[in-house]
């Protein structure tokens, strides 16, 4: 999490004051749905619908609109691509090795130690990847999103087909189909292809995918807000540390240690640290209901981890500097 002096050099000028600033916009949004939430001042069925839209519809605009928008040429693409792959490797093999020395954990539990340690709130790495880097940070926390999403998804379902029937075998089926649909991985995959290729949008529907993409950042962080779940955490005491200690302290520091090796430096070297310095993803509750997880614990995970976020990502910033 301690980076180089090309990281100083990248942000001179800016103050431990001016990266609050940069971060208060995402946690309040955060904090407006969780008090919109509570106070019943929108209906309850209005929060999945906004998951929905911003998850199918808005992200995807925003990916395209950025992965799209300018060339990858002369950015270190491979290098962020082997740092956040990497780094997201070391993790799953983290938390499996945990598992595997700690068998009193069942199948279920550990599907949600898995994703609170593995995955990562796109929401939320990306909107403050604007707010400290300008577009050139979002659009490079886009890409390593975009490379990521394939693998983690790939990772969770594996985990669900071979814990939770166990070890019957990974659905493969179920598998590619999971993948196919997945709207974030689709939306990568068509910004990075009408980027490596040359081809440009029409400027009136890129201007669509402007203004929806928009959109996305401040819907998607009140429904992380609005998810809060505070019911029985204690009696998910085991898996809510053990993954937290993965998301907020091994994942930094080992992005941060292959970043350096492969020699990032500057916004490339902050980016990959902070997509690995947020909470855990709210969407990981919606698959452990579907795929037979233990959702109690999950939704235990997501709470208490977007809440220590509250004192992390200021923490784990500030020492970005």
């Amino acid at each position: 999490m301690l980076l180089s002096r090309h990281f100083i050099i990248q942000v001179k000028g800016r103050s431990v004051t001016s990266i609050i600033d940069a971060l208060i916009p995402v946690l309040g949004l955060i904090l407006v749905g969780f008090i919109i939430q509570r106070s019943s001042f929108l209906p309850a069925s209005f929060w999945p619908s906004a998951e929905k839209l911003t998850y199918f519809l808005l992200m995807p605009a925003t990916l395209i609109h950025n992965l799209s928008g300018k060339q990858m040429g002369a950015l270190p693409w491979l290098k962020i691509l082997l740092t956040v792959e990497g780094a997201v490797l070391a993790s799953a093999v983290l938390v499996t090795f945990w598992w595997l020395v700690n068998r009193s954990m069942g199948g279920p539990a550990f599907t949600s130690l898995f994703q609170g340690g593995v995955r990562f709130n796109t929401f939320v790495a990306l909107a403050l990847a604007e707010n400290l880097f300008g577009r050139d940070g979002l659009f490079l926390a886009a890409m390593g999103a975009g490379f990521m999403i394939i693998l983690i998804n790939v990772l969770c379902v594996s985990a669900f087909s071979l814990a939770v029937n166990n070890g019957a075998g990974v659905d493969l089926k179920r598998l590619v189909t999971d993948l196919l649909r997945n709207p974030l991985i689709i939306g990568c995959v068509i910004g990075v292809a009408l980027n490596s290729t040359g081809l440009k949008l029409p400027t009136a529907i890129d201007g669509i995918l402007a203004l929806g993409g928009k959109a996305a950042f401040p819907v998607g962080l009140m429904a992380v807000g609005a998810a809060y779940r505070a019911d029985n955490l204690l009696l998910h005491w085991h898996p809510l540390i053990v993954s937290s200690l993965v998301q907020f302290l091994c994942k930094p520091l080992i992005a941060w240690g292959l970043a350096t090796y492969l020699g990032l430096t500057g916004t490339a070297l902050g980016v990959s640290v902070l997509l690995f310095s947020v909470p855990t993803a709210p969407s990981a509750y919606i698959l452990s209901r579907q795929m037979g997880g233990d959702h109690d614990s999950m939704a235990a995970i997501i709470t208490v981890q977007t809440c220590l976020s509250f004192i992390t990502l200021p923490l784990t910033i500030w020492l970005l500097r």
